[in-house]
């Protein structure tokens, strides 16, 4: 999954020089805000139920078709509660702390349609949280529908840490709150 979402970074980003010569949206910058939902998949699921969190992301018009975006934010990742007996009939139960994830990305969108888009975002993922952090190549494909001042995203996401890979399926919801030329 690594390699396909680094191979679809690197061809939206080598179309930037065939299609940035096209039309009205070209120079145009916008920001936004907003929520993202997260289910940890993977042997992520084994020790963490639900994440939720916040998501600040920068889109560039190269041109009407194509996008450069930078994301960041965070999010919490809360653990889960196990339950044990030590044979002796006595009952112990064990929460898994909360980690947190803290994504610096960029990448590119590409929009085959006026209001839907595919793209794809590289960079590192930092986890943090007990006091310690673990930080990593991470990489976002995506798709989406925008809707002029709303974006809703599905994504899946990846981060390769010491020990295996975190991954996890969001879904955000993006207010674009400003920019210009």
């Amino acid at each position: 999954m690594k390699k396909l979402a680094l191979v679809l970074t690197v061809f939206t980003a080598s179309i930037i020089g065939v299609k940035a010569q096209s039309s009205g949206s070209q120079g145009e910058f916008t920001f936004g805000a907003g929520i993202n939902a997260a289910l940890p998949i993977g042997d992520f699921h084994l020790t963490h139920s639900f994440g939720i969190g916040v998501h600040l992301q920068g889109e560039y018009a190269f041109s009407d078709q194509l996008k450069g975006v930078a994301t960041t934010g965070y999010t919490s990742f809360f653990g889960k509660t196990f339950s044990y007996d030590d044979g002796s009939g006595n009952t112990f139960s064990m929460k898994v702390p909360a980690v947190g994830q803290i994504p610096v990305l960029v990448g590119a969108r590409f929009y085959p349609a006026s209001s839907f888009f595919v793209g794809a975002q590289v960079g590192v993922g930092i986890f943090t949280g007990s006091g310690n952090s673990q930080s990593g190549f991470e990489y976002l494909p995506q798709v989406g529908y925008d809707a002029g001042q709303i974006q809703i995203i599905g994504a899946y996401d990846g981060t390769s840490v010491t020990g295996g890979t975190l991954s996890s399926i969001s879904l955000s919801a993006v207010y674009k709150f400003g920019g210009g030329k």
